[in-house]
């Protein structure tokens, strides 16, 4: 991609100066193939997408010993906390509501003043199901808010990575499979591409 010397005077595309200052850094470190072919804005993918299940417990009236919340950058239960370092070890926390809908609890909204910070998390609530959702939006999200869904709804997210140098996210769905109030437990179905800026939400090793 070239740009004349008004193009530089008026500001390059943001995207174009992401990618070169990417590839900059992956030269400096040796790394010749980081740019990726298909999206030169974009480093090549190294974790495939795959669809998870996670059985997590209310955060309320459960036994302090479960986990009642997601850390989707690693893939984990966690119960939520705040650790000796002033971060926290979850993403997203999960409630049950009087009336049997699930809450989600973003980590800032939950601890919104960790000492060392917490991760940001943008959620957006998605009306269709989650098989036909092939690609996430990169706008529409609610930031560090919570939000009460049903059983079979499926929720968007975007989750700010520590993994990636440029600070692009990682994108996923999240859909309520099942709520047993019995146990006040609740069984999750994910898909977290945990690719650096990609928005591919299909099983396998994505290529945007």
């Amino acid at each position: 991609m070239r740009f004349t010397l008004n193009d530089r005077r008026n500001g390059a595309p943001r995207l174009a100066r992401r990618a070169l200052s990417f590839c900059a850094l992956a030269l400096m470190a040796g790394m010749g193939a980081a740019c990726s072919d298909n999206n030169p804005f974009l480093s090549p993918p190294t974790s495939e997408n795959t669809v998870r299940t996670f059985s997590v417990w209310a955060l309320s009236g459960t036994n302090a010993a479960l986990p009642a919340s997601v850390l989707f950058s690693n893939l984990s239960v966690e119960r939520p906390q705040l650790l000796s370092n002033g971060t926290v070890n979850f993403e997203v926390a999960f409630d049950i509501t009087a009336d049997g809908k699930v809450r989600f609890l973003p980590a800032r909204a939950l601890v919104p003043q960790a000492p060392a910070g917490a991760p940001s998390i943008g959620l957006a609530r998605s009306t269709s199901a989650f098989d036909a959702i092939t690609r996430a939006p990169d706008r529409g999200y609610t930031d560090d808010s919570t939000l009460v869904v049903a059983v079979n709804e499926v929720v968007l997210i975007r989750l700010t990575s520590s993994r990636c140098i440029l600070q692009d996210p990682f994108y996923g769905k999240v859909a309520v499979d099942s709520v047993i109030l019995a146990e006040r437990r609740l069984v999750l179905r994910t898909l977290v591409n945990r690719n650096c800026g990609y928005r591919a939400l299909t099983p396998g090793l994505p290529s945007t």
